[in-house]
């Protein structure tokens, strides 16, 4: 029965967002969005500029970080740096998309912190350059951004499926025939790897093609993407309507995009065929794998640069131009009331999703092993797939249309939803490759099921229950559109805050919100390495029969 409850609240968003899109784009809601959506839509100026823009974005940035993601495993795999890649990893991704890309700014502005350190010595610049801008037109620094934050997204993913092909004997093999590893890679492993990761691939694509956060802070005012665009319809007086109508119109544009990367496989796929037989093994060639090693850990060293300057930036009272560090520090900015609020309700949420998000997938995986309900993995995904402006401008549309009143509980749900797509993934490999023996033998010694839930089986997943809540907490920490639009501007989080607060002045405020948000999943994620230690035993194999008795 909770499975089943579980379902239709992860259910019931997704029909209310699509009926609550489309039902105002067509008129048949009149008293909410009167006159007709996609005549307004059309009407609008900037429209076809913004969807080339977003397709130009969207596409290159899942591009670049797809490629970055096989660059990084061909010439970083098996060597000294693979270690410290895959250990930087997990704190990229903690990090919310608005907080990198804030330190991603305060990086490479004309006014940053890389023009600072060749300033004036080597670059003879007295003032910040005027050669670029940051956000640019061309929304180049955009594609950056979504480059640096998706490319670990992917190669994290790559690597948790590396194991299930056995790379390494491939690897070996192709080695063995005489290939290059560029070519054992392309012809033995991609084939066997791109099936696996297709899903995540089509999720980073979406994210990239609906992005709001990183768009409102990377991107050009003018033309806006898409999302923005429908974002200010909605927000403008009587353009309900043509807000909705551009909702459909994006989550049309993301769906097409999945059926053109689905339409490309079958070609691709048979170019891949006939390299395979034509029987060359290819230069194994020292001067590429190391231009790719520098390349991704420049992107990397980006990231993380970009971050680090957060803390120097919250605390600088005076810092001018060219100056490498500050004159003078204040810590002004972190006595506001406001920011404890939005830090507070942060917190709030964060907390209370991470455990309805481990409460509810736990429940569905429980009800799925034994064998009373299960639901396709692909179901988990829908969240992910849609774009968020489709989904919650269809959800407020619902909330409004019934009158309700009662936001933090929408607030919630949503951050829950998305939550648990995460959640339930990441726990569903871990729940499932349980080993029966050990509640068999529990029970054999009297235990009933739930001491041995609790005692048995839980314990022995201690590590991918702590890293599933650190990831329910960033995820919860990241979200804007569904605060933004469910809470109606009565319940400010620290990513509200800092996407409002980017167009102002005062970048000592901006960093710190930025630092605040990026410290909270840190420290989750800090939590979930070192609290399964204490919880676990260090003897592994430790029996049932000791862990019922005590």
């Amino acid at each position: 029965m909770p499975a089943v409850l579980v379902t239709a609240l992860f259910s019931l968003p997704v029909l209310l967002g699509l009926a609550g899109a489309v039902l105002p784009a067509f008129g048949l809601m009149p008293v909410l969005a009167p006159g007709n959506g996609f005549a307004s839509l059309l009407a609008e100026p900037t429209l076809a500029a913004s969807l080339r823009f977003t397709v130009q974005t969207g596409v290159l940035a899942t591009v670049c970080a797809f490629l970055m993601t096989l660059i990084a495993l061909v010439s970083l795999s098996g060597t000294r740096l693979w270690r410290a890649v895959q250990a930087l990893l997990p704190p990229l991704l903690a990090v919310p998309h608005a907080a990198l890309a804030v330190g991603l700014v305060f990086l490479i502005a004309p006014s940053g912190f890389l023009v600072r350190l060749v300033s004036p010595e080597l670059s003879g610049w007295e003032r910040p350059p005027t050669l670029w801008l940051v956000p640019d037109a061309g929304g180049w620094t955009l594609i950056l951004g979504l480059v640096l934050k998706e490319f670990p997204f992917l190669l994290l993913v790559s690597i948790g499926q590396l194991a299930t092909i056995d790379a390494d004997a491939a690897l070996r093999i192709g080695r063995s025939l005489g290939y290059s590893p560029a070519r054992c890679w392309s012809r033995l492993i991609l084939p066997q790897l791109y099936p696996r990761i297709r899903l995540a691939l089509l999720v980073v694509l979406g994210f990239n093609l609906s992005v709001v956060d990183m768009a409102l802070i990377l991107g050009p005012g003018s033309p806006p993407s898409l999302s923005v665009l429908v974002l200010q319809l909605l927000q403008e007086p009587g353009s309900r309507a043509a807000a909705s109508a551009g909702a459909l119109v994006l989550l049309a544009l993301t769906l097409l995009s999945y059926l053109a990367v689905l339409g490309l496989e079958l070609p691709v796929a048979r170019v891949a065929r006939w390299r395979r037989q034509d029987g060359q093994r290819g230069q194994g060639s020292r001067i590429r794998r190391s231009g790719g090693r520098v390349m991704v850990m420049a992107s990397i060293a980006l990231a993380l640069g970009g971050l680090l300057l957060l803390p120097l930036w919250s605390v600088a009272q005076r810092w001018r131009f060219p100056d490498m560090l500050p004159s003078s520090y204040t810590l002004r900015e972190f006595r506001d009331a406001s920011l404890f609020t939005s830090a507070e309700n942060t917190l709030i949420l964060a907390l209370l999703v991470m455990v309805l998000a481990l409460v509810a997938a736990m429940s569905c995986l429980e009800a799925e092993r034994r064998s009373r309900f299960h639901v396709p993995d692909i179901f988990w995904y829908l969240p992910l797939l849609i774009p968020q402006a489709s989904l919650l401008f269809g959800w407020q549309a619902a909330l409004l249309w019934t009158g309700s009143d009662e936001r933090f509980p929408a607030v919630v749900h949503a951050h829950w939803m998305y939550a648990l797509s995460y959640v339930f993934l990441l726990l569903a490999v871990a729940w499932r490759a349980q080993d029966d023996n050990w509640e068999l033998a529990a029970n054999s010694l009297g235990a009933g099921y739930w001491r041995t839930l609790w005692r048995v089986r839980l314990p022995l997943l201690a590590a991918p229950l702590a890293q599933a809540a650190a990831v329910a907490v960033a995820v919860s920490v990241a979200q804007y559109l569904p605060t933004l639009l469910l809470g109606a501007g009565r319940y400010p989080t620290l990513t509200t805050d800092l996407v409002t607060s980017f167009g102002g002045l005062n970048r000592r405020v901006i960093a710190g919100l930025a630092l605040l948000q990026s410290l909270l999943p840190l420290l989750a994620f800090s939590l979930a390495l070192a609290l399964p230690r204490r919880w676990l035993p260090a003897d592994a194999g430790t029996s049932a029969g000791q862990v019922v008795r005590a």
